[in-house]
């Protein structure tokens, strides 16, 4: 068959979705390493992975059920199609901020302990089977790869007013000393110190102190977030789990 030919009618078309683009960090690393340690990574991504997929699922909340992931090494891509009515665009952005924010509190609590960095777009996107295509996931790409640095999920600038300006979305969104905006996941976590503080030892432990300067910028900086949000909330003296390096 060739690749013009009329059987393919050449109807696909792009619409406007939200888009998380994800990296996994060090997990380029892990599969450098033995094969015991390469399997514990593998294991836990796929885990990861199919927990997510599941919790989207499982929550009773229309809007979540077309919430798609794709997974390619330790690259994870959240997206949602987004609706032209204002007040269900709202809601679709939020569904996916919380799920992305789901993930982001799963990888570095205790069940994983490691870190994430992104970046979150708006924009034209098409997506199935196949492949994925699109300027919203250039611009989520560009933000991990190019701007991020900290194990932070950028947003955007174009989308910032966009989420400042909607009441509900205002608790996913913080800025940082540099002025970018990135996502804020532990707005949805309640009592879960001990998790971040255990995941974060777990993180510790596995670098066995050889602290490269771009790991432990990485880790201070995830460090300082995590400290600042605990104080913020202190539910029930949740700052007695404030993180330290060793």
């Amino acid at each position: 068959m060739m690749i013009n030919e009329n059987a393919d009618k050449y109807n696909r078309e792009t619409s406007q979705y939200i888009v998380a683009y994800l990296d996994l960090l060090g997990v380029a690393t892990r599969m450098k390493v033995d094969t015991d340690i390469q399997k514990i990574a593998m294991n836990k991504l796929h885990n990861l992975y199919t927990f997510s997929m599941k919790l989207s699922k499982e929550i009773a909340v229309e809007s979540y059920k077309d919430i798609q992931f794709k997974i390619f090494s330790d690259n994870i891509i959240i997206v949602k199609k987004l609706s032209d009515q204002p007040a269900q665009r709202l809601l679709d952005i939020k569904c996916l901020l919380n799920c992305v924010s789901h993930f982001q509190c799963s990888v570095v609590g205790d069940s994983v302990g490691w870190l994430v960095r992104g970046g979150i777009s708006i924009g034209e996107l098409y997506i199935d089977e196949t492949m994925v295509w699109g300027e919203a996931l250039l611009k989520a790409y560009d933000l991990e790869n190019n701007v991020a640095i900290y194990p932070r999920i950028l947003f955007d600038p174009k989308m910032v007013s966009e989420i400042i300006n909607g009441k509900e979305l205002r608790e996913y969104i913080n800025q940082d000393f540099d002025n970018m905006h990135y996502l804020n996941c532990l707005c949805i976590q309640h009592f879960g110190g001990q998790l971040l503080m255990n995941g974060f030892q777990m993180m510790q432990d596995e670098l066995n102190g050889k602290y490269s300067e771009h790991v432990y910028q990485k880790l201070y900086w995830h460090m300082n977030y995590v400290n600042r949000e605990l104080d913020k909330k202190n539910e029930r003296g949740e700052k007695k789990y404030r993180l330290s390096i060793n």
